[in-house]
């Protein structure tokens, strides 16, 4: 067997093979599906039985200058193989010269040091330190005196990976002989960007061995400490790198410096700008970075600066930490000590950010803990004016089926969608202003908190009905190409119709008003139904708000019959605003013809929200108070027969393009089938009503449905007697 590591595979970075020699110029191997060798798999499988994916037959094809001879190893010397794979060597010279990425000039703050350090081509390697004089008045800032001067040489220079271990540990191992001590140092190098190294060293000895009296460079490699901080080089000839992963947007930011004054600096003027200048090349999209301090007068500590930083390249630890080396763009090349920066953020923390007060990255360990803290919050990049007014029956707090996370208030001009972009995250938050209307379309000037520009967008959307509002939206275009109005109208070119895409199978987003108020569901009756559809999706016997799963389970309060227990769906009586389901339900009756089963209580009630009819399919909204997860459902419902009615309920709350009313399979978006027969009892008062959502703006509210009684009332002598007297006044 053979274990394999691929870094460009997205997926799967880790291999199994099993390999074996089959003839003196024949090879087979067999690669597993995912990173395990299965027991069954051989050199020869490849079906997904075994466990594997694929299967090669090598055939050797050296020709004769290729120099390229057979070598088979079995595996027998497995020991011998994990020491060579654990200390994996890709590079190594003796005597070594210097490439990139390390040669160069470079400077670091070392110790307390201003550290100047040249990497020459031929493998010499020259540092500066200087120190920083102090009590010269206010020329101190730039006065530096040599402190010490290290003249030395590559004595040899090794590449380490081990694909066992995070990619941040990958490093150069440099060793290291400094010409006038004759002592010998080990560096660990790692190359973090194309303008960033960090290094580790150990002491400089001329001899590690005793027994032998000899210099032992594993030895000296190995009291290096880990757990030391490592020295950040920055180059002096950088180039910038895209800082789009660590900080983008506009943002508001609070300051506070751990030195100098304790206090936390909330200037409204202060922002933090990272976006990239319109025309940009895509090369460049957002290379730099400027932030605008205002300055707090109850503390000391705050400053009246606009730095313009240049992203120098970003890397992660195996911590999750996201270190990124920033410039100065505003300092010149004379004032080194000035111009370098180092920044600490995390994924999950994003809106906090520890940096540095000099060139180094060592006393950054956590977002929230360094020498200067900043915190930003997300604002829109401008404030547009509104030019129009939506319709009145817009205004409300409604939910997008597509995105329950997402909560969107509209009132008269705004359009405010406020959607959680995950667990950690802060809240991503969308403005709409309306600007043109055009017959059903809307053009809207669209910003959103912590974006870098302002957009135009198209609504197209249907008149409302019900608790819905449904809606189509086109592609974004850039609103800084229709500044000038006079000469472009952004009105027919967002709202045409090719803006909103040629695809197909496209269907109206839905608005549903949150809660929305009950409505008359479009059919009704008393069924019995069956259901079909993912385990953990059928309707189940439970008490709504309660902590036992089953009422009946040996229950004191009734006894039925079991061939009257049945699972029933009910939309009747005063109760045709929403449909009742009970799992279980009793339809024994006592001598006197009432259920035995009066005091039951249904297991879901779903409340219609609304529905309508949309590529011959009829759709319906409901709304569930008691899931805790997701309140609003989409069913599409169809008529089959006379007394038979199809429901397919969505997974989530919104219907997928390809689900019909007998969908019920996760690929179709949805998770149960309900099948609906008609069971009315002649006392029951529950007749059957339909309505396919052809016609949903009808106000069947303003219809009144008298159900015929099953009760038959005789008229008394007293109601005689009264006619008669009424037909008598009459003719008189």
């Amino acid at each position: 067997m053979m274990v394999t590591y691929d870094r460009d595979d997205p997926y799967n970075n880790f291999k199994c093979w099993v390999y074996e020699r089959i003839d003196y110029d024949k090879i087979h191997l067999s690669r597993s599906a995912g990173s395990f060798c299965g027991y069954n798999q051989t050199s020869q499988s490849y079906e997904a039985q075994d466990g594997v994916d694929l299967a090669i037959t090598l055939a050797e094809a050296e020709r004769i200058h290729d120099d390229c001879p057979i070598r088979y190893d079995d595996g027998q010397a497995f020991i011998l193989f994990f020491i060579i794979l654990i200390n994996k060597t890709v590079k190594s010279q003796i005597g070594c010269t210097f490439d990139r990425p390390i040669m160069g000039e470079y400077y670091s703050y070392e110790n307390g040091l201003e550290s100047h350090t040249s990497f020459k081509e031929n493998g010499d390697i020259d540092r500066l330190f200087y120190r920083r004089e102090s009590g010269r008045g206010a020329t101190a800032n730039i006065i530096t005196v040599l402190d010490n001067h290290a003249l030395g040489e590559c004595f040899r220079l090794i590449w380490r990976e081990n694909p066992f271990d995070h990619i941040s540990k990958n490093h150069f191992e440099l060793i290291y002989r400094d010409k006038e001590k004759s002592c010998y140092q080990c560096y660990q190098i790692h190359n973090r960007t194309r303008n960033i190294l960090q290094f580790r060293n150990s002491e400089c000895n001329e001899i590690t061995s005793i027994s032998t009296n000899q210099m032992n460079f594993q030895d000296l490699c190995s009291s290096i400490n880990q757990e030391a901080d490592f020295d950040t080089l920055f180059s002096k000839t950088y180039s910038a790198e895209e800082c789009r992963a660590t900080i983008y947007g506009t943002y508001h930011f609070t300051y506070e410096f751990r030195q100098g004054g304790i206090g936390i600096c909330d200037n409204p003027i202060s922002r933090l700008v990272s976006c990239p200048d319109p025309g940009t090349p895509f090369e460049a999209v957002n290379e730099r970075f400027w932030m605008t301090y205002g300055y707090c007068r109850d503390l000391v500590s705050s400053i009246d600066a606009q730095p313009l930083y240049q992203c120098l390249g970003y890397w992660i630890n195996e911590k999750g930490d996201i270190f990124t080396a920033i410039a100065n763009e505003r300092v010149g090349s004379e004032r080194w000590y000035d111009k370098f920066r180092c920044m600490l953020t995390r994924q999950d923390q994003p809106q906090w950010f520890a940096k540095s007060l000099f060139a180094e990255c060592a006393r950054l360990y956590s977002p929230t803990d360094g020498p200067e803290k900043v915190i930003i919050t997300p604002i829109i990049p401008e404030v547009p004016t509104p030019t129009c007014f939506f319709p009145d029956n817009f205004t409300g707090e409604w939910v997008n089926t597509a995105n329950v996370n997402a909560r969107t208030i509209i009132n008269a001009t705004h359009i405010h969608e406020i959607s959680q972009v995950n667990n950690r995250g802060w809240l991503r938050e969308t403005y709409y202003v309306c600007q043109q209307i055009s017959r059903q379309q809307f053009l809207v000037k669209t910003v959103t908190k912590g974006e870098c520009f302002s957009y135009y967008i198209c609504f197209d959307f249907k008149d409302r009905h019900h608790n819905i509002l449904r809606y189509r939206k086109s592609k974004s275009f850039m609103s800084n190409v229709y500044d000038d109005l006079s000469k472009r109208d952004p009105l027919y070119e967002v709202c045409s119709w090719i803006s909103f895409g040629n695809d197909a199978n496209w269907k109206y987003q839905v608005f549903v008003l949150d809660p929305p108020a009950p409505i008359e569901c479009p059919f009704t009756g008393m069924w019995m139904f069956k259901q079909v559809g993912q385990p953990n999706s059928l309707i189940q016997t439970r008490i709504r708000g309660g902590i036992t799963p089953r009422p009946r389970d040996h229950g004191w309060y009734i006894t039925c019959d079991p061939k009257y227990m049945v699972s029933q769906w009910t939309i009747c009586g005063d109760q045709t605003k929403t449909m009742l389901a009970d799992r279980e339900y009793c339809r024994q009756l006592d001598p006197y013809g009432t259920p035995i089963g009066v005091y039951e209580q249904p297991d879901y009630i779903y409340q219609c929200a609304g529905y309508w009819r949309e590529d011959s399919r009829s759709y319906l909204i409901t709304y569930d108070r008691d899931d805790p997860y997701i309140n609003f459902k989409c069913w599409v419902y169809e008529r089959i027969d006379y007394d038979k009615i199809y429901l397919s309920r969505s997974a989530g709350s919104f219907c997928g393009f390809n689900q019909t009313s007998q969908s019920y399979e996760a690929q179709d978006g949805a998770d149960l089938k309900i099948e609906l027969e008609e069971a009315e009892r002649i006392h029951d008062d529950c007749p059957i009503r339909y309505d396919d959502g052809r016609n949903p703006w009808q106000v069947v509210d303003e219809f009144l449905f008298y159900y015929a009684s099953a009760r038959i009332i005789m008229p008394s002598f007293f109601t005689y007697f009264f006619l008669i007297l009424l037909i008598l006044n009459f003719f008189n």
